[in-house]
């Protein structure tokens, strides 16, 4: 499960590379430089000889004018092959959906593979992944959280995550437990250094204060439901209202 290596099912390559996956607001492309730099830094801790920055910001910029206009959505550029084929850039787009401001969550059935070697890279064709992605579908959640076979919670199947403890303690799970190395979480850690380090288990998320989902595409958001049991006081809290600023306040240029 979860494996870095290219795999078959029958006589079909697995995929195998980085991508990253943008907001698009009226047409421009939320932060371009920053995910075409954790394209490439991605790339690199696979392995792989990192893409050209230029084609890769032309062909975001690109899949995004023509699937959106000025309009909003969600555009996602990959650099992976297929089995030892050489890597090869692929751009595709969806629709951003609804732009909730709190989630429901459950805890995934799968479990997390663990750090493995991808050093935090936001790799393509991981099955842990992919499974937990279809129990957000299964169950009617917006996110599920994965745990390790020791039970401890490493992060939801779209987002990295930071919990506000019962002592008002910023923190988010360890990340040598095998997190993405999320660009949302970057953002956050810029403006709160302070996030620390810890291990958490299902007790501790639903005694917290506060639980929070974070990625470059949805910024923060409250999960405010966990196993159908409410979070803190089951609305969003302070934290997730002060730590959203930074993605959806207005920039100029």
């Amino acid at each position: 499960m979860g494996s870095d290596r290219p795999e078959s099912d029958g006589d079909t390559p697995r995929r195998f590379g980085s991508y990253t996956t943008a907001r698009v607001s009226a047409g421009r492309v939320e932060r371009v430089e920053r995910h075409i730099r954790r394209l490439r830094r991605d790339a690199a801790r696979l392995g792989l000889p990192r893409p050209d920055p230029e084609e890769a910001e032309h062909l975001l910029v690109e899949t995004a004018r023509r699937a959106f206009g000025r309009a909003n959505g969600i555009v996602r550029v990959e650099w992976s092959r297929e089995g030892d084929g050489p890597p090869a850039l692929v751009g595709s787009s969806r629709g951003l959906g609804e732009d909730l401001d709190r989630w429901r969550a459950c805890c995934a059935e799968t479990v997390h593979p663990g750090p493995e070697a991808r050093g935090g890279a936001k790799s393509v064709a991981v099955e842990a992944y992919t499974l937990a992605r279809d129990e957000i579908r299964d169950r009617g959640v917006n996110e599920v959280l994965l745990f390790d076979r020791a039970g401890f919670v490493v992060e939801g199947a779209r987002s990295n995550l930071l919990v506000v403890d019962e002592e008002g303690r910023l923190l988010t799970p360890d990340p040598a437990l095998g997190a993405v190395d999320g660009l949302g979480l970057e953002i956050v850690r810029e403006q709160h250094p302070q996030i620390a380090p810890a291990q958490l288990r299902r007790e501790d998320l639903l005694q917290a204060r506060e639980l929070l989902a974070v990625n470059a595409v949805r910024g923060v958001v409250p999960i405010v439901v966990l196993d159908d049991e409410p979070v803190g006081s089951g609305r969003p809290g302070p934290f997730s209202k002060r730590l959203r600023e930074p993605f959806f306040r207005p920039r100029s240029g």
